[in-house]
Protein backbone atom coordinates (compact mmCIF):
# COMPACT_ATOMS: atom_id res chain seq x y z
CA UNK A 1 0.00 0.00 0.00
CA UNK A 2 2.76 2.44 0.90
CA UNK A 3 4.35 2.04 -2.55
CA UNK A 4 1.22 3.34 -4.29
CA UNK A 5 1.46 6.93 -5.53
CA UNK A 6 -2.21 7.52 -4.68
CA UNK A 7 -1.55 6.53 -1.05
CA UNK A 8 1.56 8.70 -0.84
CA UNK A 9 -0.45 11.69 -2.10
CA UNK A 10 -3.27 10.92 0.35
CA UNK A 11 -0.83 10.80 3.25
CA UNK A 12 0.82 14.07 2.19
CA UNK A 13 -2.58 15.79 2.01
CA UNK A 14 -3.58 14.51 5.44
CA UNK A 15 -0.31 15.66 7.01
CA UNK A 16 -0.83 19.19 5.67
CA UNK A 17 -4.39 19.31 7.02
CA UNK A 18 -6.02 19.49 3.62
CA UNK A 19 -9.76 18.82 3.61
CA UNK A 20 -10.43 15.83 1.38
CA UNK A 21 -13.56 14.52 -0.32
CA UNK A 22 -14.71 10.95 0.17
CA UNK A 23 -12.27 8.45 -1.30
CA UNK A 24 -14.97 5.98 -2.43
CA UNK A 25 -12.78 3.03 -1.50
CA UNK A 26 -14.11 -0.50 -1.94
CA UNK A 27 -15.02 -2.05 1.40
CA UNK A 28 -12.16 -4.56 1.30
CA UNK A 29 -9.59 -1.74 1.04
CA UNK A 30 -10.87 0.49 3.84
CA UNK A 31 -9.39 -1.21 6.89
CA UNK A 32 -5.91 -1.96 5.50
CA UNK A 33 -5.58 1.64 4.28
CA UNK A 34 -6.86 2.95 7.62
CA UNK A 35 -4.30 0.79 9.45
CA UNK A 36 -1.53 2.13 7.22
CA UNK A 37 -2.60 5.75 7.78
CA UNK A 38 -2.72 5.15 11.55
CA UNK A 39 0.79 3.70 11.56
CA UNK A 40 2.22 6.51 9.40
CA UNK A 41 0.52 9.45 11.15
CA UNK A 42 0.52 8.11 14.73
CA UNK A 43 -2.68 9.95 15.66
CA UNK A 44 -6.05 8.83 17.02
CA UNK A 45 -8.49 7.90 14.25
CA UNK A 46 -12.28 7.96 14.37
CA UNK A 47 -13.97 5.38 12.14
CA UNK A 48 -17.67 6.12 11.57
CA UNK A 49 -20.14 3.57 10.24
CA UNK A 50 -23.92 3.33 9.96
CA UNK A 51 -25.04 0.63 12.39
CA UNK A 52 -23.98 -0.94 15.67
CA UNK A 53 -23.53 -4.41 14.18
CA UNK A 54 -21.23 -2.96 11.50
CA UNK A 55 -19.21 -1.17 14.20
CA UNK A 56 -18.73 -4.45 16.09
CA UNK A 57 -17.74 -6.20 12.87
CA UNK A 58 -15.15 -3.52 12.05
CA UNK A 59 -13.84 -3.72 15.61
CA UNK A 60 -13.19 -7.45 15.17
CA UNK A 61 -11.70 -7.12 11.67
CA UNK A 62 -9.28 -4.41 12.82
CA UNK A 63 -7.65 -6.94 15.13
CA UNK A 64 -6.15 -8.50 11.99
CA UNK A 65 -4.94 -5.29 10.34
CA UNK A 66 -3.83 -3.46 13.50
CA UNK A 67 -3.34 -6.08 16.23
CA UNK A 68 -1.24 -3.89 18.53
CA UNK A 69 -3.47 -0.81 18.33
CA UNK A 70 -6.02 -0.07 21.10
CA UNK A 71 -9.48 -0.45 19.54
CA UNK A 72 -12.32 1.33 21.32
CA UNK A 73 -16.03 1.52 20.61
CA UNK A 74 -17.99 4.73 21.18
CA UNK A 75 -21.39 3.09 21.56
CA UNK A 76 -24.81 4.45 20.79
CA UNK A 77 -27.36 4.34 23.64
CA UNK A 78 -29.72 1.38 23.86
CA UNK A 79 -32.95 3.42 24.16
CA UNK A 80 -34.19 5.54 21.30
CA UNK A 81 -34.09 9.30 21.72
CA UNK A 82 -37.77 9.50 22.76
CA UNK A 83 -37.62 6.66 25.31
CA UNK A 84 -37.28 7.51 28.99
CA UNK A 85 -35.01 4.59 29.87
CA UNK A 86 -31.58 4.14 31.39
CA UNK A 87 -28.50 3.39 29.32
CA UNK A 88 -26.83 0.03 29.74
CA UNK A 89 -23.70 -0.14 31.90
CA UNK A 90 -21.63 -1.48 28.98
CA UNK A 91 -22.71 1.46 26.81
CA UNK A 92 -21.72 3.97 29.50
CA UNK A 93 -18.36 2.34 30.05
CA UNK A 94 -17.47 2.10 26.35
CA UNK A 95 -18.39 5.73 25.68
CA UNK A 96 -16.54 7.08 28.72
CA UNK A 97 -13.52 4.88 28.03
CA UNK A 98 -13.25 6.45 24.57
CA UNK A 99 -13.64 9.98 25.96
CA UNK A 100 -11.02 9.29 28.65
CA UNK A 101 -8.57 8.00 26.03
CA UNK A 102 -8.97 11.20 24.01
CA UNK A 103 -8.66 13.39 27.11
CA UNK A 104 -5.02 12.32 27.45
CA UNK A 105 -4.27 14.52 24.42
CA UNK A 106 -5.72 17.62 26.13
CA UNK A 107 -4.68 17.23 29.79
CA UNK A 108 -1.13 18.50 30.32
CA UNK A 109 -0.60 16.40 33.45
CA UNK A 110 -1.46 13.09 31.72
CA UNK A 111 1.05 11.14 29.66
CA UNK A 112 -0.08 10.50 26.10
CA UNK A 113 -0.46 6.82 25.15
CA UNK A 114 2.45 5.32 23.25
CA UNK A 115 0.03 3.95 20.64
CA UNK A 116 -2.91 6.19 19.68
CA UNK A 117 -6.32 4.46 19.66
CA UNK A 118 -8.69 3.77 16.81
CA UNK A 119 -12.25 4.58 17.88
CA UNK A 120 -15.12 2.92 16.04
CA UNK A 121 -18.54 4.54 16.28
CA UNK A 122 -21.85 5.07 14.50
CA UNK A 123 -23.54 8.22 13.24
CA UNK A 124 -26.25 7.91 15.90
CA UNK A 125 -23.67 7.57 18.67
CA UNK A 126 -22.04 10.82 17.53
CA UNK A 127 -25.42 12.56 17.42
CA UNK A 128 -26.18 11.70 21.05
CA UNK A 129 -25.44 14.64 23.33
CA UNK A 130 -22.62 14.25 25.80
CA UNK A 131 -20.60 16.47 28.13
CA UNK A 132 -18.89 19.53 26.69
CA UNK A 133 -15.18 18.86 26.29
CA UNK A 134 -14.30 21.69 28.69
CA UNK A 135 -16.45 20.23 31.48
CA UNK A 136 -15.10 16.72 30.97
CA UNK A 137 -11.49 17.89 31.13
CA UNK A 138 -12.12 20.23 34.06
CA UNK A 139 -13.63 17.41 36.14
CA UNK A 140 -10.85 14.90 35.36
CA UNK A 141 -8.41 14.71 38.27
CA UNK A 142 -5.03 13.03 38.57
CA UNK A 143 -4.45 11.61 42.06
CA UNK A 144 -0.90 10.84 43.17
CA UNK A 145 0.70 9.07 46.10
CA UNK A 146 1.80 11.69 48.64
CA UNK A 147 -0.84 14.18 47.53
CA UNK A 148 -2.73 16.00 50.29
CA UNK A 149 -6.51 16.17 49.79
CA UNK A 150 -9.39 15.68 52.27
CA UNK A 151 -11.22 12.38 51.62
CA UNK A 152 -14.56 14.16 52.07
CA UNK A 153 -13.77 16.51 49.20
CA UNK A 154 -12.99 13.55 46.95
CA UNK A 155 -16.27 11.85 47.81
CA UNK A 156 -18.23 15.01 47.04
CA UNK A 157 -16.48 15.38 43.70
CA UNK A 158 -17.05 11.75 42.74
CA UNK A 159 -20.78 12.02 43.45
CA UNK A 160 -20.99 15.14 41.27
CA UNK A 161 -19.49 13.33 38.27
CA UNK A 162 -21.72 10.30 38.51
CA UNK A 163 -20.05 7.80 40.86
CA UNK A 164 -22.39 5.83 43.13
CA UNK A 165 -21.66 4.84 46.75
CA UNK A 166 -21.59 1.13 47.56
CA UNK A 167 -20.66 -1.07 50.50
CA UNK A 168 -18.23 -2.96 48.27
CA UNK A 169 -17.00 -1.83 44.86
CA UNK A 170 -18.03 -4.47 42.33
CA UNK A 171 -18.35 -2.60 39.01
CA UNK A 172 -17.09 0.54 37.28
CA UNK A 173 -18.67 3.78 38.45
CA UNK A 174 -18.83 2.83 42.14
CA UNK A 175 -16.91 3.95 45.24
CA UNK A 176 -16.82 2.96 48.90
CA UNK A 177 -15.43 4.55 52.05
CA UNK A 178 -14.19 2.65 55.11
CA UNK A 179 -12.12 4.59 57.64
CA UNK A 180 -8.90 5.63 55.95
CA UNK A 181 -9.62 3.61 52.79
CA UNK A 182 -11.34 4.85 49.65
CA UNK A 183 -12.11 2.38 46.86
CA UNK A 184 -13.12 3.69 43.44
CA UNK A 185 -13.49 2.13 40.01
CA UNK A 186 -12.95 4.66 37.19
CA UNK A 187 -14.61 3.76 33.89
CA UNK A 188 -11.26 3.74 32.08
CA UNK A 189 -9.54 1.43 34.58
CA UNK A 190 -9.50 -2.38 34.16
CA UNK A 191 -9.68 -2.86 37.96
CA UNK A 192 -10.80 -0.79 40.96
CA UNK A 193 -8.25 1.36 42.78
CA UNK A 194 -7.75 1.60 46.55
CA UNK A 195 -6.52 4.82 48.14
CA UNK A 196 -5.04 4.50 51.62
CA UNK A 197 -4.94 7.75 53.58
CA UNK A 198 -2.78 8.93 56.44
CA UNK A 199 -4.78 11.90 57.64
CA UNK A 200 -5.45 13.95 54.51
CA UNK A 201 -2.47 12.52 52.61
CA UNK A 202 -2.75 9.71 50.08
CA UNK A 203 -0.29 7.18 51.45
CA UNK A 204 -0.60 4.49 48.76
CA UNK A 205 -2.49 3.78 45.53
CA UNK A 206 -3.05 0.27 44.25
CA UNK A 207 -5.23 -1.74 41.91
CA UNK A 208 -6.95 -4.69 43.56
CA UNK A 209 -9.02 -7.73 42.64
CA UNK A 210 -12.71 -7.44 43.54
CA UNK A 211 -13.06 -11.14 44.40
CA UNK A 212 -10.01 -11.64 46.63
CA UNK A 213 -9.40 -7.96 47.59
CA UNK A 214 -5.70 -8.63 46.99
CA UNK A 215 -3.34 -6.12 45.41
CA UNK A 216 -2.73 -6.50 41.67
CA UNK A 217 -0.42 -3.55 41.12
CA UNK A 218 0.89 -0.56 43.05
CA UNK A 219 0.40 2.80 41.32
CA UNK A 220 2.09 6.17 41.47
CA UNK A 221 -1.01 7.95 40.12
CA UNK A 222 -4.50 7.34 38.75
CA UNK A 223 -6.73 9.49 36.54
CA UNK A 224 -10.32 9.80 37.78
CA UNK A 225 -12.73 10.69 34.97
CA UNK A 226 -16.51 10.82 34.74
CA UNK A 227 -18.68 7.83 35.62
CA UNK A 228 -21.70 9.30 33.80
CA UNK A 229 -22.10 11.78 30.97
CA UNK A 230 -23.46 14.54 33.21
CA UNK A 231 -22.53 16.80 36.13
CA UNK A 232 -24.95 17.31 39.01
CA UNK A 233 -26.05 20.93 38.67
CA UNK A 234 -26.17 21.51 42.42
CA UNK A 235 -22.63 20.24 42.90
CA UNK A 236 -21.38 22.26 39.93
CA UNK A 237 -22.93 25.49 41.23
CA UNK A 238 -21.54 24.88 44.71
CA UNK A 239 -18.05 24.30 43.27
CA UNK A 240 -18.27 27.46 41.15
CA UNK A 241 -19.36 29.52 44.18
CA UNK A 242 -16.52 28.23 46.32
CA UNK A 243 -14.02 28.94 43.54
CA UNK A 244 -15.22 32.54 43.35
Amino acid sequence: IRSLKAYQQLLADLQTGKQLPGLALPRAARLPILAAIHADMSQPILLVTDRTDHALQLHDELAFWAPAVPRLIFSEPNPLFYENAAWGSATRRERLHALAALSAYHLPFVEKPSTPPIIITTARALMTRTLPRRDFLKSSKLLKAGQSIPPGALLETWVSIGYQPADTVLEPGQFSHRGGLLDVWPQSEPHPVRLEFFGDEIDTLRRFDTASQRTIEKLESVLITHAREFILSGMSEKSNTSNK
